[in-house]
Parts: structure tokens; sequence; C-alpha cells
């Protein structure tokens, strides 16, 4: 794949994407610009390469919005580098300032841009004073690339004053972000919008020039607000504000922010449109502990795609965004906005029961309802006002609170009408349902065997008490890293009870040797029923699980917006009712399910996932608010053809000799770092930690 130029051939394809920063061009080498073009158009988005002339297939050619995620029906783009730096500054996003931990000293980070089939190179170096650091890649499945995941089981924290350079290829195409997964500091600020330009499911005429990335905010250090979670009577943190492209303000429920210079712009990201066109936005939910409904007044909108997965456009007047998802949708714009100003709010309220702030919960189902600071958090603004003073004139328009379809966090039946453009038929699992069936579930009791630092009640993922017993298996710990010891370069040693390490083989020789199995499909079940024991031996009528007699230990069933790394995941369940094992799957739907990389497990519900385990390697599985997966809400899958054992050859084989060998450089550097800090007092920041890594 050759590198991108300043000066590239003539004798490439190329052009410049809708939405697009200036100068920026998707470049194809292989495909000779004689015989081939680019072909999104307002009319066609969703072809992105064609023939000129396609005598022998289809006009589009391989290559369009119907493309399966992978290496052979991605076309091969070029090589582009990108340099990162990651930083302590103290910023001030909602007024409050903070000692933040950012890249390249901004908030959000900077726009990482690529597109469909490029390989990008990313050098990460870290300029923290007192902390390793590693970049995660949300929702890049890293095809045959493990060990770019750039998470703490896949590598040894970045170093102090150290680079590393992740390197992987594009096969995917939508909005995402990229953030740290080390420890609690992407809720420090280390996050950044990520957008890889390809075809789209539905057709609009231009896009709009900034991704909206949606989160919360917390004052304090994040480590700090961390010991709320740890504490037996508060038992959970707390965020303080939201905010929009990194700009909020925690004013009470229905007062306007305060703006300086008569100019809105100081205190409200615009988001402008054009009148009379299909104006196309990407949103993304980069939050610590907020799912948000995001919602415009006076405009519905159509949805293209989840995640990054293209489906059928559906019309919505709001959508439910859980931590670490994404929106990709159209506004069809008035050609005469009402507001003489051309201006209207942008909402983005959190939705009930996915939100705890210092300043109370949101929760619409009160009476009256509890909404405690106001949620119009950005402008949506028509480009040519009637006047030109537009940017001193706040939005005078209101919500439709009719029109808001859901304020539930899991918003289920917006979830099951998002149907995939490429259709995954599941077929029945290759795995045994019992030993994949995880609860989200707390301690009752402190963890003792975690040191000091550990030694308090945690999040956690664990099998039922009967089926480990019918198992003869223990699997009621939460995840907890060493960090100094990444699984994938310790695949001939997993059974630290703390790894929650789950193997799965998918080669034909794993199961009987049966065809099917080529292309079969994991199952796995996340369920909410409250279990907050971590007993071997408890069941679940009993007093150590939170029964009669035990009342005092119950956390209050929650939702989890659950993430998969290394693949999508087909919905094929999600329910509000506790999980029935003999019931439930008779529900299931098989056919072309819904599929994301991140979804919600409903609060006391369940959520069945099926994906196809042909991606060798070390994935997390784990709840994306920030707290729980610190926690220890989380686990490990290994997965690998099953040809050679569990000792992890067939994953080595694939990843190859170099990057395996760079992971250990890397392991080397940051040991030799943690001799300097433990002489130089800094032991407390880079070795007990007091949360799980991840």
């Amino acid at each position: 794949m050759p590198d991108i130029t300043p000066n590239p051939s003539k004798e490439w394809v190329s052009f410049a994407p809708s939405g697009a920063s200036p100068g920026f061009m998707c470049y194809y080498p292989y495909l000779s610009a004689r015989e081939w073009e680019g072909c999104s158009g307002p009319e066609n988005r969703s072809c992105w390469l064609r023939r000129k002339k396609a005598p022998f297939g289809p006009e589009h050619g391989p290559y369009g919005n119907g493309s399966e995620h992978d290496d052979e029906h991605a076309p091969v783009g070029v090589r582009r580098y990108y340099t990162y730096n990651v930083v302590s500054k103290t910023i001030a996003p909602n007024g409050v300032p903070k000692q933040a931990i950012l890249f390249d000293g901004q908030y959000p980070g900077p726009l990482l841009e690529a597109c469909w089939g490029d390989e990008l190179v990313v050098t990460v170096t870290n300029s923290l004073p007192h902390q390793g650091t590693t970049i995660h890649w949300h929702g890049i499945r890293q095809l045959y690339s493990n060990d770019m995941d750039g998470v703490p089981v896949t590598q040894c924290p970045i170093s102090r004053q150290d680079s590393f350079t992740y390197r992987f290829r594009l096969t995917q195409y939508g909005a995402s972000w990229y953030h740290s997964h080390y420890s609690l500091q992407y809720a420090e600020g280390l996050a950044a919008p990520m957008l890889i330009h390809g075809p789209s499911s539905g057709n609009f005429d231009v896009t709009v020039k900034d991704t909206l990335l949606l989160s919360d905010w917390v004052n304090s250090k994040a480590e700090t607000a961390y010991q709320d979670e740890k504490d037996t009577l508060i038992r959970g943190a707390s965020t303080d504000s939201i905010l929009l492209n990194g700009v909020g303000q925690n004013t009470p429920h229905g007062v306007s922010r305060m703006f300086s210079n008569n100019d809105i712009r100081t205190a409200y990201p615009v988001t402008a449109i054009v009148p009379g066109k299909r104006n196309r936005l990407f949103i993304i939910n980069g939050s610590v502990a907020t799912a948000f409904v995001f919602s415009i007044d006076a405009h519905n909108f159509t949805v293209i795609a989840n995640d990054f997965v293209p489906v059928r456009p559906y019309t919505v007047s709001s959508i439910v965004v859980a931590i670490g998802q994404r929106y990709e949708i159209i506004v069809e714009a008035h050609d005469h906005p009402s507001q003489i100003s051309g201006n209207y709010w942008i909402r983005t309220q959190p939705a009930d029961g996915c939100n705890r702030f210092n300043t109370g919960f949101f929760n619409t189902l009160l009476d009256p309802p509890s909404i405690p600071f106001d949620v119009r958090t950005g402008i949506l603004h028509y480009d040519t006002p009637p006047h030109s003073n537009w940017y001193s004139v706040l939005p005078s328009s209101s919500q439709n609170e009719m029109a808001i379809q859901s304020y539930d966090c899991a918003d289920l039946e917006i979830q099951s009408s998002l149907i995939p453009i490429v259709p995954w038929q599941v077929k029945q699992p290759v795995n045994d349902l019992a030993t994949s069936t995880f609860y989200a579930a707390h301690q009752t009791d402190s963890d003792k065997g975690l040191g000091v630092k550990g030694d308090y009640a945690h999040w956690l993922l664990r099998l039922d008490p009967v089926t480990e017993h019918k198992t003869n298996t223990s699997w009621h710990k939460p995840m907890w890293v060493d960090f100094s010891k990444p699984t994938l370069l310790h695949l001939d040693n997993t059974s630290d009870p703390y790894a929650n390490i789950i193997h799965y083989n998918y080669s034909p020789s794993s199961s009987k040797g049966e065809d099917k199995d080529l292309d079969g499909y994991i199952y796995m079940v996340i369920d909410g029923a409250l279990l907050p024991s971590t007993s071997p031996n408890a069941t679940k009528n009993s007093p150590s699980t939170g029964g009669p007699g035990n009342e005092g230990f119950i956390i209050p069933p929650s939702a989890h917006p659950m993430h998969w790394h290394g693949s999508d995941v087909a919905i094929i369940g999600q329910s509000n009712s506790p999980f029935d094992p003999l019931r439930s799957p008779q529900t299931w739907n098989l056919n072309n399910p819904p599929r994301r990389d991140t979804v919600t497990m409903p609060a006391g519900g369940y959520l069945a996932v099926a994906f196809k385990p042909d991606n060798p390697g070390v994935w997390l599985v784990h709840c994306h608010i920030a707290w729980h997966a610190s926690g220890g809400l989380a686990l490990q899958m290994i997965i690998e053809d099953g040809t050679t054992g569990n000792g992890g050859e067939q994953i080595y084989k694939v990843l190859g000799r170099q990057a395996i060998g760079g992971l250990r450089e890397g392991c080397s550097r940051w040991e030799e770092d943690l001799k300097r800090g433990m002489l130089g007092g800094d032991r407390v920041a880079m070795v007990e930690k007091e949360d799980s890594g991840v």
C-alpha cells in the first residue's frame, strides 16, 4: 500500500468526499483513473467506486454500501500518518478549571480523518509526568491486527516520554472516536472524534462540517470522583455537567447560558445547515456515564447508520445515544426556517436510568419530572439567515414533548427498527450458552484478593453459581489487569481468576468437525437480573445474593452499555424482562437482526447477542460506563481456531513475529520506566492502581 504523498499520481482514482476537511482527498492507487471513478453523489450515496464501463458486472463494481467489512470487500486506499501528543493541561469546558489529560492540548482532541480502505499509522507520544497510556480506536474491528487494539490486555502502557505507533487497516466506514483505555484517563478528557469516509445507505446533498461529540464532564479528578463508586454508602460516582463538542455550562433548567460580546457562539456550539437541502451529520457519545436523548427542535431526521453499520433509512424525531454509540443521520432542512434568526435548539437530555449528576438525576417519570439543569446544549443554524446579526439571537424554538419517542435509555422500539443493509442470517451457536451467560453483578463485600487499593466491592461479570457448580468452574471475580503482563503476550498462562478469560475456538476441529462451524456464531447473554453476590456457593434465592435478609447490600438494577471489541454483534434478544434460558431464546430474531458494537443491556432485563468468532486475538467485552469498567465489569475473549490448543500459536501466527516483538519491546520500556518511577516517587500513580485498569 503506497504512502499518501503531496503529489499523488494522476493515474490514481481520487476525489474529495462529502464533508471532508479542506484539501482532504480519497486516493485509490490500485484502481486506474482511466477505468475507475468515485461515484458517490447526492442521488447515489450507496456507490463509492465503480468502473466507468462495466461490461462484466454491476455498474457499482465491488465497492459500495452492500459490502461486508473485511479485507476482501474493502478497496485498497493509501497509508495515512498521524501523530498525537498526550499532555496534561488546564481547561474549563464548562467554566470550571480542571487539570485535564488531552490529545495535543485540546478537548475534544483533533479529528482523525481517513477513507474506506486506508491504512492508518498513528504515533502516540506520552508526555504525562506520572502515568502510562494506551489508545483505543473505538469500534474499529482490527481484523487480524489485535495487537493494535490499544487496551491493557493487548499491550503494556506507553511509558513516559515514549511513543508507540498504531498501524491498522480500515475495513469499515462512518464516525467513531478514539480514546484512552488506561484506567480513567478518557474521563479526564483524552478522547477525540474519528471519521472514515465511505458510502451511505441514504441519499443526501451536503455533509455538516463538524461531527457532534456528546459528553458529560467531571469537575474533579476522575480518580477523586471514583471514590464515590467505591464508597459502601454512596455506591456510585457522579458527573457534573454535559458538553457538546467540548462546550457546556451547568446552568439551571430553562435558563440560557451567559455569552460574551453579544455572540451566542461563545456559549454554544453552532451546527450550520443549508436550507432546502438534505444535510448529513454524525453523532458520537463519548461520555463517562451518561446516555442522551438527542433531538432538534422542529426537525425530524433520518437514521442511516448506527455505529459502523449502515441501516435502512428510518425517520425519527429523537434518538437515544448510549455511551460509545454513534449515529449517521440526515436532517432535511426547511426551505424557509420558521425562526426569524434561523436558529433552533439542539437538545441532549440525559436518558432516564442512565445518568447521575452531583446536582441530581434526570428522570421524566417523576411528577414533576426531575431535570436538574438545562439540556439545550447546541444551536442548529440555517446558513442563509434573513439578517446578518443572527449570532446575537438565541433560538426561541420550543421542544415538542409529544414528539420525543423515548426517554428510556434502552429504547428497545427504535433499536429493533434499525435493519442492517448487509444482512446476517444468524445460525445456531457453536458454543454452550450456559457458560456464555454472564450476570452484570456487584459484590456484596470488599474483595480481599486485590490488595489495599482494590479492597472494596466491585462490579463484575459472573457466571450463574449453578453453572459454576455443574461445570466445576470458578467465575465470580471482577476483572483486574496487570499492566506489565498483557494477556496477548501470556497466552500460555491464562488461569488468573481476575483475568476473566473465556476461550472461543472457531475451527471445525473444535466442535466435532462439522462444516457449520466454519461460519458459525458465538451466542452471549448479559443478564441484568439482580445477582450481586460473589460467593461461589450462592444461589439466586439465598441471602448472600441480596435476597431476603440482605436488602442492605442491594444495588438497584442498572442498565449497562456493553461494548464488544473485535466484532460487531447481532442483537438477537433484548428485553426489559429477566432472562429465561428456556423461554427467552424462542423469541429471538435470527433473521438480519440489528447489529452494532455497543448495545445497552436494559436495567433488570437482559441482552443476547451473536457474533462471528473469525478474528483471532484477545478481545475485551465491557460496560462503557467508565466507573463500571474501572470497577471490573469486563471480561476477555480469546478467539483462535482451536487447531493448536489454547496456547496462542494461531494468534501469534496471524499477527506475525514482528508485531509480537514490538509489543515485548514496549513492555521492556514500561518496566524500565516503572523502576524509574519507583525511585522518583511515582509508584502510586504508575503501579498501585485502584481500578481494573481498563
